[in-house]
């Protein structure tokens, strides 16, 4: 009775113990499981970084966006059965039989470690290895080893095991830089994963264990030899059958890995990461996987770097910015930023802000024409001085070409004359020609100081606020804002961003078409004389002082385009350059010709001749001889053709005997 009695109070002590030790594990595991994370969260892939993509207009990629992982998202639907099963047969075999974690796993591992005295194998499931890559930090302990176990369980109970394996195998690292089965696909074979062999998917299967000895790169025999063992795996496990085994382990290793492409648009695409950062932040560029459907055409932009590099193609030439806009739209057609991204990511079409020279004029014409100017109305084209805040202002013409008389409008605008549109602004203010500017789409600041008529500006504009502004003429007083992002989707198709596309109203639509009139002009009798193409077209030159800067900015059909030239590392005078003194209406409308010889065939839409000739019935066209102001005789030395209203177009020709 006493040895009873001795052997129950034990059994007492050795069951207290194991109630003590139940309820501190549990203790313990309830602590530990307040401190998980949420995996409703999932679908689990939105938690990885993946690699951003960005289009051109007609589909072809022109960037790949990637922090330290290069990854792309796939669905399970387009991964073949034989890179599922490789994976499934050497890193998990029972992986469609358990709940996330293996007993069965773990205590073969537990066996083989235990008799080789190290760690040979693991018994991790894909489940833990989704968890460990999501929600834990990889260190080794033995509380990490419970959070996984409990997570995956968890996981396992909250969605399928497909969707478990579509992560994995989206997630785990093959080496050489790539994350998930298609950028390894692209890095070894240079094709997606749809299209893996048997062999290919055997290769990458063995890779994942350990992608720095198992790189075909590195070792091809070693693994050559790993996938052999895949093989036989896969075989054993009735996965495939002894022929298929055969021909695939008798392919040899060979690599075509995928060409990254030239870069194309640089700046470009540059200009779409900035935007998108701004708007969505680094972590989503970089890691969201985002596809990004942009309006560049590459065809365009090839035409646009031929035309820069073409025509200015020595070392110690200026730079060249250019940037073409469909104004219809607002889409960014092309842009070159400079000759050199490498060199200098400085985007010239972009953040350089130079002084326009004449083609700022433009803007005082429309603020002209909208109060009450017609392009008939003379002024004198005389050296001018005037009184203005800060002293004295001193205008003389171009060169001094013209030094006296009286000039049309239309006249002085043709030949760019500093005198008339000088004593133009003062008679405006200068306020109306910052507020027109603005309205057209110059979104720089402007100081409001009579200087600006001659493109004497604080800070500068860009060629790409330039395009916008003059496009807003091309488009009959419609503005809208430079465009170069479509829309921004996600991996799975679901839209993340698009932006903001409005149309405004800018200037009166007779106002916009008289300036197109002028600015023809401009190109057919003027200094723009070098842009002439076989469409209509219409344009303004822009030379700083001192040739620091020159510019042609013009449009024909429905692209308008702006092109700078210049050295961007300070005022430097361009005297001599291939032997001239660079303006305006030199290489920059050269180069402009050039690109707009093939934008306009290419990228056909609404006329810009429709735009400016459509006047409608109360304008029409005529022939003006600039200093009888009647109808030009063909003899008139000075000739414009504009755009006025029926009631005021001369009923006789010139009686002047030239």
């Amino acid at each position: 009775m006493r040895r009873l009695t001795s052997i129950l109070k034990v059994a007492a002590v050795m069951l207290s113990a194991v109630l003590v030790l139940l309820l501190l594990s549990g203790a313990y595991l309830f602590s530990i499981s307040r401190t998980l994370p949420d995996v409703g969260a999932y679908p689990a892939h939105a938690l990885a970084p993946r690699t951003s993509i960005v289009y051109a207009a007609d589909g072809s990629v022109l960037a790949k966006w990637h922090g330290e992982q290069d990854r792309t998202y796939v669905s399970l639907d387009t991964i073949p059965v034989s890179m599922r099963s490789a994976v499934v047969a050497i890193e998990d075999e029972r992986f469609y039989e358990h709940d996330g974690v293996d007993a069965e796993a773990i205590g073969r591992a537990l066996h083989v470690n235990t008799q080789t005295g190290g760690y040979a194998q693991g018994g991790s499931t894909i489940t833990q290895q989704v968890v460990k890559l999501l929600f834990t930090d990889g260190e080794r302990s033995l509380e990490r080893k419970i959070r996984e176990a409990l997570l995956a369980f968890e996981l396992e109970t909250r969605t399928s095991k497909d969707l478990v394996l579509e992560t994995y195998l989206n997630l785990v690292y093959f080496g050489e830089g790539a994350y998930g089965v298609e950028a390894a696909s692209q890095r070894y074979f240079g094709h997606p994963a749809s299209e893996l062999t048997l062999a290919e998917s055997a290769l990458l299967a063995g890779v994942v264990q350990a992608p720095s000895r198992y790189s075909p790169c590195v070792d091809p025999d070693a693994a050559r030899e790993r996938r052999d063992v895949v093989l036989r795996k896969m075989h054993e496990l009735g996965m495939i059958t002894s022929t298929e085994r055969a021909e695939a382990a008798s392919d040899p290793v060979e690599l075509d890995p995928v060409v990254e492409p030239a870069e194309v648009a640089p700046h470009f695409v540059e200009y779409v990461k900035r935007t998108l950062i701004e708007e969505l932040g680094a972590d989503a560029v970089f890691g969201g996987g985002l596809r990004v459907y942009t309006t560049l055409d590459p065809r365009l932009q090839l035409a646009a770097e031929r035309a820069a590099a073409e025509v200015l193609d020595r070392p110690d030439d200026p730079e060249v910015a250019l940037v073409s806009l469909d104004h219809t739209s607002g889409e960014v057609l092309a842009m070159v930023g400079g000759r050199d991204f490498r060199a200098g990511q400085f985007n010239l079409a972009v953040q350089g802000r130079r002084q326009p020279g004449s083609a700022f004029k433009t803007f005082v014409l429309v603020a002209a024409l909208e109060q009450g100017v017609k392009p008939t109305d003379r002024f004198s084209a005389a050296p001018y001085e005037v009184e203005v805040i800060d002293g004295i202002w001193k205008v003389q013409n171009y060169e001094n070409s013209v030094t006296g008389g009286d000039l049309s409008l239309s006249a002085a605008t043709n030949w760019s004359v500093n005198a008339v549109y000088a004593r133009l602004i003062m008679r405006l203010g200068p306020e109306a020609v910052v507020d027109v500017a603005h309205r057209m789409g110059i979104t720089s600041t402007l100081d409001p100081h009579p200087a600006i008529a001659l493109g004497g500006l604080t800070t500068g504009v860009s060629p790409l606020e330039m395009a916008s502004a003059y496009g807003t003429i091309a488009a009959e007083g419609m503005h809208v804002a430079p465009l170069a992002v479509v829309r921004v989707t996600d991996d799975a198709g679901q839209t993340v961003w698009e932006p903001d596309f409005a149309a405004t109203r800018a200037l009166d639509p007779g106002i916009a078409k008289t300036a197109s009139a002028m600015l023809h002009d401009v190109v057919e009798r003027g200094t723009g004389g070098a842009a002439r193409l076989e469409t209509w077209t219409a344009g303004k030159t822009g030379t700083n002082q001192q040739y620091r800067d020159a510019w042609f900015v013009g449009y024909s059909e429905n692209v308008t385009t702006a092109v700078w030239v210049g050295h961007p590392e300070g005022q430097v005078p361009m005297t001599n350059v291939h032997g001239i003194r660079v303006t305006g209406g030199s290489y920059p409308a050269v180069i402009w010709k050039r690109y707009m010889t093939t934008a306009v065939p290419v990228h056909a839409g609404v006329a810009g001749q429709d735009a400016a000739e459509g006047a409608g019935a109360s304008q029409r066209e005529a022939t003006i001889c600039t200093e009888s102001l009647a109808l030009a005789r063909p003899d008139c030395p000075q000739a414009v053709t504009v755009l006025l209203d029926a009631d005021s177009v001369p009923g006789e020709y010139c009686p002047l005997p030239h």
